[in-house]
Order: C-alpha cells, then structure tokens, then sequence
C-alpha cells in the first residue's frame, strides 16, 4: 500500500495539489504527444503553440443541459448504491496529453465531475513525455493514456492490468463504444478485414480518445470561385476532385485546391484503401501491398496534385502560406484538405473564427469505385501494473470507466479536441451542431464497417518510421512517385523478412 493512500495528511496535501493541478490544467506545459506513429501535425500537436483559448461555442461557464446533468448525477447515485457506504480517501496517478486546448477544457471539466461523483479519489495529474522510460522503469501512473504500439510492446512484459471482471462487476456495456482491435483489448494482433466491431478478448482499460480521417473545406473560397461541394453520399470523384482544385487554385493569391502531404494515416492510406487496397501487410506479416496497383494509383493521384497538376502547395511553401494560423486551412488558402481535423475541429475553431465558413465532405469515390475506407485510431486510458500493485485497480479504473461515459463524451462532442469514442455521445445535437458545417458527416464515417486502424504490431513504429523517411524522396519532388513508392514496398519486404514477433490473426484470407 502506498504511503500516501495510508496517511491522512498525505492525502490531504495531496488534495491541494490536485486542485492546483486542475486550476492550471490547460495553461501549464503539458505532453502534447501526438499518435507516435502517425504525423504529429494531426490532432494536439496541430496548433503552431499550445493554447488554452475555448472555442466560441463553449464558453468558459457553459455546462451540459439540465437533462445530461440529471443523467449524469442518476449515474453517480447508481455508482454509490453498488460500492460500500463508507470509502477510504485515495491517490491514484493519472498521465495523459488532454491538458491542452480543447481537450484540455473537456478534461477540466470532466476532472471536477469526476470529484462529484468519487470525492474520495483523488487524481494527481503526470506527464506524458517520460512514458517510454516509466515502462521500462515499471514506474508507470495507475491510469495512463497509451498508444497502440506501446500496448503490444509492453503488454506481455506485464505492465498492464487485466480489468475484465472488474468491468463485467461494473457493468460496463462495451458494445456502448466504437472499437478497434489490440487497443485496450488484446485481441491476437487481429489484422482482419473487415476490421471486427464488436469487442473481444481481455481487457486492460477503457477507450477514450477516438480519431478518423475525413474531408474539410472552405465553403468560401469554393463558392467564390464557382464550385459548390457536395452534399450526399457517393457525389464526386478523383475526377471533379482534379477540377474543383484547377478553379479553386490561384497561386498569385498562395490559394490552393487542395493541401496533398505525406500523411500516412489520414490522407495515402485512406485514398488507397478507397481505391480497393485492403489494409498495408499481408497476412503472414511478411511484406507490405505497396506493390499493389490500387496503392500506386492512389499515390500517385495525390503527388500529382502538388507536382504536375500544381494545385497543392509543396512543403516547403506550408510555413510562408500559413503564416500566423497554425496551418494553410486555418489561414483560408486551401479548399479541399484530407486529413484527420474532421474530428479534431475544436483546434481550428479559435483560428478560423468567422473569417470564413467551413465544413465537413462526403468522402470521395475513387478511380476504382469502391466504398470509402477510413483510417482509424483509438486511444485507451489503460490500467497499468502500478495499480494492481498499490491496491488501487477499483478506483484507476472507475476514473477510465467516467471518461469513457456518455456523460464526459458528450462534453468531449461540445468541445471538439478529439471525436467522442461513446456512440450516443456522438448523436447527441452538441456533437454535430456547427460550426463547422456538415458535422454530420463525423458519424456517418465512424459508422461506416470497413474502416481501419493501424494493423499493429510490435515494431510497427520502426517499420513506419523508416517507411515515412523513404517516401519522402516522392513527396518532395527528389523521385517520381513510382519509384518512392517502390523503395517503401521494398524496405517493407526487407524488415518484414526478418520479424520474429508474433503473427496476426486474420479470420479469414485477405492477402494471403
């Protein structure tokens, strides 16, 4: 038991820490690590400097309605009614990157009524930038928010806590949450496709934070230059994609059709696996599918944008174009943009104002017709080793359970840092009111079944990282496109030939 849990004047200094630490939470320095395997300029670490500035829609003393308030104390009075009558005061660590911006006001927020719910737990806040080295230390928080690969490279070293029963004692309804594989559950490494939606496996944690790729654009600058974006399912194409960005384009102005960059995650990826590409590995996880046309054409179509048909911005001009905005979509100059700010759009409200309008897109079709298929991601609050060690497992997870809940979710929709992972959270109007417009468009992705996540594994992130370096040479006009991407199939193959690691499950073939 840790000294503090056992002295009532530990605890009490403590409390005062906390409090401190819950008044500066969004002001002070915090980590704002982004998904380490994916570009960092996605989600937190998508604004130029860490800002604790509330969008319009959420002023500094708004609150959920009456009803979701009444829901949430109905909620508390139940959790009371199945724990003992009288709690003993504890401390529980608790590291997580929703410090800043948007997600750092829902986490204020969620924070203080957690304390209403649980006043005799009380959450000290730790950094995320040292994670890597508390894993090997075994010096981990009690509740940490960890990514996926971290999950797998450390599960089987033990440093998290199997909560399965705990959960079915709390009776925690998983069908609740948007799902993915291998993250706060173990799942086998499960490469299948269709990605499984419903959850399985042994659970170490809650889902908090989930995040998807989608279309913004700037209503303004198309309609001023006599394009009008769609507004159903399956209503334009590569094709009216390669006009619209030769109209929209006026490289006088630094305005451009489209922002095309190397985004693994939520730009080539999701326009391969929407031109027929099933997932990046194959079965046995011996070699990537780069090789296959679907991805080369996909590719392709995106480089194309910057260096023939020049109707994107190259990398090098990103920084002059947006200027004091924290990217060229926020400073107005880019019409169509792929990316993952569909469900982080509460970092572009404080930026974007009302200097135009803006909205979220249909997903395209592309050349090969198929469905579109999203890129995906989800980060738990997982419960680590340090909290079955310490006698503390009721109380970490009770926190992840409450910030998993449709109470705290909703209030994440309010303030848009990251996309609810609570189903009902997103149907709620506050999720989908604007600005911006066409927030509908966030539900109708996270619905669709074949959307994909990583495809993990344990040295997923060296594998990427070197991916990243070697098709660089295409998105920086050094190699044509077919070759960069070429060089990415042949590393694939060659650190994949050499994996010892565990192979995946896949339920049925897909690139046998």
């Amino acid at each position: 038991m840790s000294e503090a849990r056992s002295s009532g004047l530990g605890l009490r200094v403590s409390r005062r820490q906390t409090v401190r630490l819950l008044g500066r939470l969004g002001l002070g320095a915090g980590g704002a690590a982004a998904l380490a395997g994916c570009d960092s300029t996605e989600g937190v670490g998508n604004v130029a400097a860490p800002t604790d500035e509330r969008t319009e829609a959420t002023p500094a003393g708004s609150q959920v309605s009456a009803a979701e308030g009444s829901r949430g104390k109905s909620e508390a009075a139940s959790t009371r009614t199945e724990q003992p009558a009288v709690r003993e005061s504890v401390l529980i660590g608790f590291s997580t990157d929703s410090v800043h911006g948007p997600r750092g006001a829902a986490m204020q927020w969620g924070l203080r009524r957690f304390a209403e719910i649980r006043p005799e737990i009380y959450v000290k806040l730790e950094p995320t930038e040292n994670l890597q080295t508390r894993f090997v230390a075994d010096s981990l928080p009690h509740v940490a928010l960890v990514h996926q690969h971290d999950f797998l490279s450390f599960r089987g070293d033990g440093a998290f806590t199997e909560v399965t029963d705990l959960l079915e004692q709390m009776h925690v309804e998983n069908d609740d949450y948007y799902f993915l594989p291998d993250t706060h559950t173990f799942n086998d490494l499960d490469h299948s496709f269709p990605t499984p939606q419903t959850p399985s496996g042994p659970q170490y944690g809650m889902p908090f934070e989930f995040e998807i790729s989608g279309f913004v654009g700037n209503t303004s600058l198309a309609e001023e230059s006599g394009v009008y974006f769609p507004i159903s399912i399956d209503s334009w194409t590569w094709d009216d994609w390669t006009e619209w960005d030769a109209r929209m384009t006026d490289a006088d102005a630094d305005t451009y059709g489209t922002w095309a960059r190397q985004d693994y995650q939520y730009q080539y990826l999701p326009q391969m696996y929407s031109n027929g590409l099933k997932k990046p590995f194959d079965d046995g996880l011996t070699k990537t599918m780069f090789d296959q046309p679907e991805a080369l054409e996909a590719w392709e179509y995106l480089i194309n944008k910057i260096f023939l048909h020049r109707t994107s911005p190259r990398a090098d001009q990103v920084k002059t174009i947006s200027g004091d905005y924290q990217d060229p979509f926020s400073a107005g100059k880019i019409g169509i943009w792929p990316s993952g700010r569909v469900y982080s759009t509460g970092f572009a409200l404080p930026f974007i104002k009302d200097r135009f309008r803006w909205t979220l897109l249909p997903a395209v079709v592309a050349a090969r017709g198929g469905p579109p298929g999203h890129g995906a991601h989800a980060e738990p609050n997982l419960i680590t080793r340090s909290a079955s060690r310490d006698g503390l497992e009721e109380p970490s997870l009770a926190l992840a359970v409450y910030l998993a809940s449709e109470d705290f979710q909703i209030r994440v929709g309010i303030e848009r840092g990251h996309m609810p992972v609570h189903k009902a959270a997103l149907r709620v109007p506050e999720s989908r009111d604007p600005p911006p417009e066409g927030m509908k468009w966030l539900k109708i992705y996270a619905d669709r079944p074949d959307n994909r996540g990583l495809f993990p594994f344990s040295s997923w992130r060296d594998w990427w990282i070197r991916h990243q370096e070697v098709g660089k040479a295409g998105w920086d006009g050094r190699q044509a496109p077919a070759e960069a991407l070429a060089a990415c199939q042949a590393w694939g193959v060659e650190m994949l030939s050499k994996y010892e690691g565990p192979a995946p499950f896949v339920r049925e073939p897909v690139y046998p």
